[in-house]
């Protein structure tokens, strides 16, 4: 940050808390995402920190649940492909810490401070990292102005510029030259982000296209379940059950022998009386997913962290946070567990993901949630059809996860 001056940092600093304040104690009380409030920001002021490694050590960052998935993947093939690495793994959000905690232990995961100076440079000065790997669309000026001053490279996986940010960034050049053209190396997920990052003035010579790495998951073969077909809504929002309560009554008339689990994308944060007001007194709630099987045909599971394993178990996988104007989530999960992926109109924060899957003809993309029951019938009483789809799927599947260790290779190459 030397060539800065030391007030602008600071001021920036001082917004970064306001705002920070702004977000976490005030308007996430009204937010759709149910995810915020003063504890989380407290422990953004002050994390716990990994302390530094004996041997080299790589840090992935990634904002939420969704770019975990990659964070967990490269990962995984770096150790494996040296397993005296050390690499450690952060995150922005609730959701996104509770994942990275579950795949690296408190040990080599953190939340992600505050993007003031003085939080960012004790990071590096604690972690001490030989590189930085920040995962699609993260980028903040403090750290990455820490990582200059500590001599850390930066390389961006799976990036995306959306165009929304292509026009911030457009508007506001200076957070530009502060941000992505710092990066020493951008893997882009498709053409069209390697074209605005080109735009934006990032040297050719730095950009490479990757693909999406969210596909390298292996798949897992479908048809392989026993009992009844189980129907799994996952990563509900509350702001969503006023669509899918009528649906999800609709398949509970119609399909008398299937089980419907609803897994929320923030267990226990919606109180049991407005659940059962929405969805009917019938609601099994339960909080441990060993108890599905005897727990009746309608399940709200509110346990973390079991969302793949129930989709692993699921014939059909509806992909929420797309039937209100929240954006998605991961839409290739239920694929990746050998179940038929439907999901609805709002896939705004996943737009690349549903125009692959939508030229692999591998996912049912709804207009809106009165749909939802004409469309699971249909899967239902196809098993061929939804084979397909998750085998097309399987197949790009295996071309991602060839991309994602070369660049695993690539990354160890600049330690």
């Amino acid at each position: 940050m030397a060539e800065r001056p030391t007030f602008r940092w600071r001021a920036y600093g001082w917004l970064v808390e306001a705002l920070s304040f702004l977000h976490y104690a005030v308007l996430s009380r009204f937010s759709q995402s149910d995810e915020g409030g003063t504890a989380w920001l407290n422990k953004r002021r002050n994390p716990v920190l990994p302390g530094p490694a004996a041997g080299r050590r790589i840090w992935i960052h990634a904002v939420s649940a969704g770019e975990t998935k990659v964070a967990e993947l490269l990962r995984s093939e770096l150790l494996r492909q040296d397993p005296g690495l050390s690499v450690v793994l952060s995150a922005t959000t609730y959701a996104g810490h509770a994942r990275i905690r579950a795949i690296a232990g408190d040990a080599a995961s953190f939340i992600m401070p505050l993007d003031t100076p003085a939080a960012q440079q004790r990071v590096f000065a604690t972690v001490r990292p030989n590189l930085l790997v920040l995962v699609e669309s993260e980028y903040w000026p403090a750290q990455l102005a820490a990582a200059a001053d500590a001599g850390v490279p930066v390389v961006v996986v799976n990036a995306t510029v959306s165009e929304r940010s292509f026009a911030r960034h457009t508007r506001f050049p200076a957070l530009c030259r502060l941000t992505l053209m710092r990066a020493d190396r951008i893997y882009a997920q498709d053409a069209a982000t390697l074209e605005r990052c080109i735009a934006l003035g990032v040297g050719r010579d730095r950009l490479e296209i990757s693909g999406n790495l969210k596909l390298a998951s292996p798949v897992r073969p479908p048809g392989q379940r026993t009992g009844p077909p189980l129907i799994t809504f996952g990563n509900v929002h509350r702001a969503e059950l006023p669509a899918l309560a009528s649906a999800i009554a609709e398949l509970a008339r119609q399909l008398l022998d299937v089980q419907i689990a609803l897994v929320p994308r923030y267990p226990g944060r919606i109180p049991e009386d407005d659940l059962r007001t929405a969805l009917g007194p019938a609601l099994a709630i339960i909080t441990d997913a060993k108890d599905m099987a005897g727990s009746g045909p309608l399940v709200w599971l509110n346990q973390m962290g079991m969302l793949s394993q129930v989709y692993a178990r699921s014939t059909i996988g509806v992909v929420c946070g797309t039937f209100a104007p929240i954006g998605g989530h991961d839409l290739a999960e239920p694929l990746q567990q050998g179940a038929a992926s439907v999901y609805g109109p709002h896939v705004e924060r996943q737009r690349v993901l549903e125009a692959t899957l939508a030229e692999l003809a591998a996912g049912t993309h709804l207009a809106s949630a009165a749909d939802l029951p004409a469309a699971v019938a249909k899967l239902l009483d196809d098993p061929a059809g939804r084979d397909a789809m998750i085998n097309r799927f399987a197949t790009a599947s295996l071309a991602a996860e060839k991309r994602l260790n070369e660049i695993a290779a690539a990354l160890r190459a600049r330690l």
